[in-house]
């Protein structure tokens, strides 16, 4: 029988629910510029096939975290929501399908991403949150609840987020590995976190707008001057990385990040799966 999520370390709840809301708020002050609020509105358990109809979109959990969290959101939010990253007005008769729908992933991948760094940080341990698709979960609930997300010129957004029971007893298996604040009945208002710092950040405002050149590296392979005097139209060149392999982002001919190609609005796009810390990405850079 899966367990409620009462039944499950309190502590373990609480960060489950400080770590979305807090990331949910990154991701949209990211695509509006707002300083958005979350709360807690229920923390009653649901499974998938018992939310009404919306968007459901899967995220899949490796490394220390080992399981599934599905996140829905209703149609006319999802709109708003997608809209928002189109920094255009919302359309309500529109139809949540193709690159509307794909809109509406981008904002909440930027979500897990976010929530993958924290998880790292309260645990210790790599974590990743991979996108699984637009599937509608089957497993009951080990821990859900629904957060409500304000801006000064949008919302409420309301949103439900439920993770199956692996998900949960995972991330209690180490309960000392993180730090929360007791639960408490009330419900919290959580603003975006910080940018994490490192040191010299108080002179890195210095240079934020230097520009710099970057760019994607599929693969490589090394070729004689003689087959490269043979190219022609219609020639292939076979690189060194398969087709699942993460694509390279180079920043002055350095690795900063990697990820899968996207289409984004007719242009191609890296949505990021791996990155580091930004002092590791300072200190592999050399800035001209």
């Amino acid at each position: 029988m899966t367990q409620a999520a009462s039944e499950f370390d309190p502590n373990v709840v609480k960060m489950f629910q400080e770590v979305w809301t807090s990331s949910l708020c990154q991701a949209l002050k990211q695509i509006s510029g707002e300083d958005f609020e979350a709360r807690v509105t229920d923390s009653a358990p649901v499974s998938g096939n018992e939310e009404p109809a919306g968007v459901w979109t899967c995220f899949l959990a490796s490394a220390r975290l080992s399981g599934e969290v599905g996140i829905s959101i209703s149609q006319p939010d999802a709109l708003l929501l997608a809209d928002l990253l189109r920094e255009s007005a919302p359309e309500q008769t529109a139809q949540l399908a193709g690159d509307l729908r794909e809109a509406v992933a981008e904002v909440l991948r930027r979500a897990a991403g976010a929530a993958a760094k924290a998880f790292q940080s309260r645990l210790g341990e790599e974590v990743e949150l991979v996108f699984g698709g637009f599937e509608r979960p089957t497993f009951a609930s080990g821990i859900g609840f629904r957060l409500e997300l304000v801006g000064p010129a949008t919302g409420p957004l309301q949103f439900l987020l439920i993770s199956d029971e692996g998900l949960a007893k995972s991330a209690a298996a180490r309960p000392a590995a993180f730090s929360v604040s007791p639960p408490t009945s009330e419900p919290e208002r959580v603003n975006a976190s910080p940018a994490p710092e490192f040191q010299g950040q108080e002179n890195i405002g210095l240079l934020l707008d230097i520009e710099l050149e970057a760019a994607l590296r599929f693969g490589e392979r090394e070729m004689q001057l003689l087959e490269i005097l043979n190219l022609n139209s219609g020639s292939v060149v076979e690189l060194n990385r398969r087709v699942n392999e993460p694509v390279e982002l180079l920043v002055c001919g350095k690795v900063v990040a990697k990820g899968e190609v996207v289409v984004l609005d007719g242009n191609y796009a890296l949505r990021v799966t791996q990155i580091g810390s930004p002092a590791d990405r300072m200190s592999s850079l050399r800035i001209p």
